[in-house]
């Protein structure tokens, strides 16, 4: 682990250590989240997918046949092991990809280089749908560790977006964005009613978990 800005980051091989021994198949978002995530990704689905950080393979179970993910801790047959820094798949070889809740996690080279990869494998006119949690306090969210002392975020987050940091980022990648929402994601997959009342959720609880969903487009090879 390394400090920034007085989050400590996990690094790669702590996160390959965390996901393979201290989440269990239940507790990735995804698992909770993959109907949702499905369905508000419908139009945008087709062709050979990827999951980037595909978790323990609960998104890929539902996309269309084919679907593979890539992730450093694979705990499903169609996922391969490998970091999004640096990918194992031709130039345009995908057209759609996938990131749920994966940006958060990455050092800042990471997630610069895993932009450029994503974008790399992605076929021009391709999507890239993401979510990240939107506008994260993730001091508000440090736990201490018990037999060291040392201070991380409760799951190893180290960036906190807004739509315009993401869009910025997204475009430095030679990505357009076609689509974003903010929405409570976690609540509405595990209360499906709740997509009905997203103003008075809004209204009476301001402070509830939100994520970006983003789509973006390939508009131009960035790979010459």
């Amino acid at each position: 682990m390394e400090k920034n800005d007085g989050i400590t980051l996990f690094q790669k091989k702590d996160q390959t250590c965390y996901f393979s021994h201290c989440v269990s198949r239940g507790e990735f978002f995804g698992d909770v989240a993959a109907s949702k995530i499905k369905r508000l990704s419908r139009r945008y689905i087709g062709g050979k997918i990827l999951d980037i950080g595909a978790g323990s393979g609960a998104l890929i179970d539902i996309l269309p046949k084919g679907a593979i993910g890539i992730d450093l801790s694979p705990k499903h047959p169609a996922i391969i092991k490998g970091d999004i820094g640096q990918m194992p798949f031709d130039d345009e070889t995908f057209d759609t990809v996938f990131a749920i809740e994966v940006l958060e996690h990455l050092d800042e080279d990471t997630l610069k280089y895993g932009l450029k990869e994503a974008s790399r494998i992605l076929q021009i006119g391709g999507n890239f749908i993401i979510t990240v949690p939107f506008k994260e306090d993730l001091k508000a969210n440090m736990v201490i560790c018990p037999k060291c002392g040392i201070h991380f975020h409760k799951v190893g987050h180290v960036h906190s977006f807004s739509q315009d940091s993401l869009t910025i980022l997204l475009k430095n990648a030679g990505l357009m964005i076609k689509t974003v929402k903010v929405l409570p994601l976690g609540i509405m997959a595990r209360y499906p009613f709740v997509k009905h009342f997203l103003f008075f959720l809004e209204f009476f609880f301001p402070s509830v978990s939100k994520n970006i969903f983003m789509v973006a487009t390939k508009y131009a090879s960035n790979n010459k």
